[in-house]
């Protein structure tokens, strides 16, 4: 399989493309209402969003895969349960103190909104994890 940085990309696709299908199942089933409440948006805001910045979206979770993948190499995570433990932390120390910018400095100051998004990441990264450790 091709490598990037000693890191399979095969793997890094395939955890990416579950943390985009975790996305889907958090803001667009489970918590869609809660979380456009928490950021002032409406329905009809959210039916005239262009669907092209998925694609965005999309290219984040890759980044976000990747750079998993290489800290994972780096710490020469092997197995289960040491990568998804690492990526576990990684969303403590890392993803939530940058998450809870919004939190901080956005207009809303919604605590639903902080623990919608996080828990996204929390899960997606958690996921992500467990996908890469099959392909060290």
């Amino acid at each position: 399989m091709p490598r990037l940085s000693g890191v399979n990309l095969l793997g890094v696709l395939l955890a990416a493309i579950v943390m985009f299908f975790v996305g889907f199942v958090f803001y667009g089933m489970l918590f869609s209402e809660q979380w456009m409440a928490a950021r002032g948006y409406t329905a009809d805001m959210a039916a005239d969003a262009n669907p092209a910045w998925m694609a965005g979206g999309f290219l984040i979770e890759l980044v976000l895969a990747f750079g998993l993948g290489w800290v994972l190499k780096l710490k020469g995570a092997k197995g289960l349960g040491a990568c998804v433990s690492t990526a576990l932390m990684l969303a403590v120390v890392v993803v939530l103190p940058v998450t809870a910018y919004e939190y901080v400095y956005g207009l809303y100051h919604s605590l639903p909104g902080l623990m919608v998004d996080w828990g996204h990441m929390l899960v997606s990264m958690g996921l992500a994890g467990a996908v890469l450790s099959f392909f060290d």
